[in-house]
């Protein structure tokens, strides 16, 4: 029997919006940050980045549900209104470092200590740190190189993820609209 390199990784989180409001900022994004395609009312829309035919991100709705599913990498968001109606569950399948990664997506706002992730091998979900450790037993201390891009996505989440990823340690890129501030001189310059 060979051995498998990799296992399927599913995550769960919360967002503080609704199916609606994520729907809103699809409408909004459009012809800035993506073209949107097809129709909302019959229950499917792709977002299309401007100038790249390749790359379109397929939008499902339905009531008080919404499936994401990107093109490029094949990667699944559910995302289910709470009964309450208060947010939305968020249930994610594919890498731990490609969490809200895409760019043809609408902005998410994580609530904190809501990430849990499981693999294919275990039972159930787990809280982010237990699913980690378990991830790192797994690959027997040889480091997976895609986490050398998980800065990106711990961001997202809250700092959560900081003694599970490896530090950023690229060049950070500079605020062009700072470095535009302070190239300012005479009337506007600020002081």
């Amino acid at each position: 029997m060979e051995k498998k390199e990799f296992t399927q990784s599913f995550f769960r989180f919360e967002i503080t919006q609704t199916t609606k409001v994520l729907m809103y900022k699809i409408r909004m994004g459009d012809g800035k940050r993506w073209n949107i395609d097809g129709d909302e009312e019959c229950g499917h829309i792709t977002l299309m980045e401007p100038g790249r035919s390749v790359n379109n991100t397929l939008v499902l709705l339905g009531q008080g549900y919404m499936r994401i599913i990107t093109a490029c990498s094949g990667y699944e968001y559910l995302i289910q209104d709470k009964e309450d109606g208060d947010g939305a569950e968020v249930t994610f399948s594919g890498p731990v470092n490609a969490l809200l990664a895409q760019a043809l997506m609408p902005r998410m706002t994580y609530v904190p200590d809501t990430l849990q992730g499981m693999s294919e091998d275990m039972p159930d979900y787990a809280p982010i740190g237990e699913f980690m450790r378990i991830r790192e037993k797994r690959r027997a201390g040889d480091p997976n190189p895609q986490d050398a891009h998980g800065w990106r996505v711990n961001m997202k989440f809250n700092n959560e993820l900081v003694p599970y990823f490896p530090p950023f340690e690229g060049e950070m890129r500079e605020n062009p609209k700072k470095r535009r501030r302070r190239e300012r001189t005479g009337k506007f310059a600020r002081r």
